[in-house]
């Protein structure tokens, strides 16, 4: 994930411990939330500087937003909907958009009841559209819709089969606000899982050069694309 102050957050772990790290040029990565318990992935970033993760000892339950500013949370959300595989916000930072158990369920990111917009796996915010992209996995590959953030009539998002896309993660921040996402693939002609760029309105995927030897499995923008 990559904040809007241009900082990258990633898991690791720390004595034991699964903690949040934030990753600087030229600096050591240090703890980004101030928090002894566990805080892990997945995450998203909100506006006004904001991120939104797991925490605690039952991992994927319960959602703490904090500021990343400063690692101070300030809220605690527990849907009660399931384990959540995939988490991400609105534009605006009110609402967040997680899966679990096979549904999309969208969740004021200051707590409150949660509401089931269709079935899916992983969700992402499409900031080029103000709409969520959802992934199903389905006989053995991932598909892709376009799906209203109230949930409703959905599309079906064409793109090249000839280059399947990675079942295993789909990250927040991978769309562009053109509509060009980031995402792994499962090629044939690779050991490994190469970056790929998709494009939403076309359907094209242009695999983007790497070093051969290493999985690519998530990726994010930078706040300036």
């Amino acid at each position: 994930v990559v904040l809007t102050d241009g900082r990258a957050v990633v898991p690791a772990e720390v004595s034991g411990m699964t903690r949040l790290m934030a990753v600087e040029r030229g600096k050591t990565p240090a703890p980004l939330i101030n928090t002894q318990e566990t805080t892990a992935a997945p995450m998203t970033a909100l506006a006004g500087n904001r991120i939104a993760f797991m925490i605690g000892p039952e991992l994927n339950k319960t959602i703490a937003v904090a500021d990343a500013s400063n690692g101070r949370i300030n809220e605690r959300i527990s849907p009660g909907k399931g384990s959540i595989q995939s988490l991400a916000a609105s534009a605006d930072g009110k609402t967040l958009f997680f899966t679990a158990e096979g549904s999309v369920w969208s969740i004021a990111s200051g707590g409150g009841d949660a509401t089931k917009i269709c079935a899916g796996d992983w969700v992402m915010w499409n900031p080029s559209s103000s709409r969520l992209v959802v992934a199903r996995a389905e006989s053995s590959q991932i598909s892709l819709f376009d799906v209203p953030v109230g949930g409703g009539s959905e599309t079906a998002i064409r793109f090249d089969r000839t280059s399947p896309l990675f079942n295993l993660f789909l990250s927040p921040g991978t769309i562009r606000s053109d509509g060009q996402m980031l995402v792994p693939l499962n090629v044939p002609d690779s050991w490994f899982n190469p970056l790929a760029v998709l494009d939403l309105k076309t359907g094209r995927i242009t695999r983007l050069a790497g070093d051969n030897a290493s999985d690519l499995p998530s990726a994010a923008w930078t706040p300036d694309g």
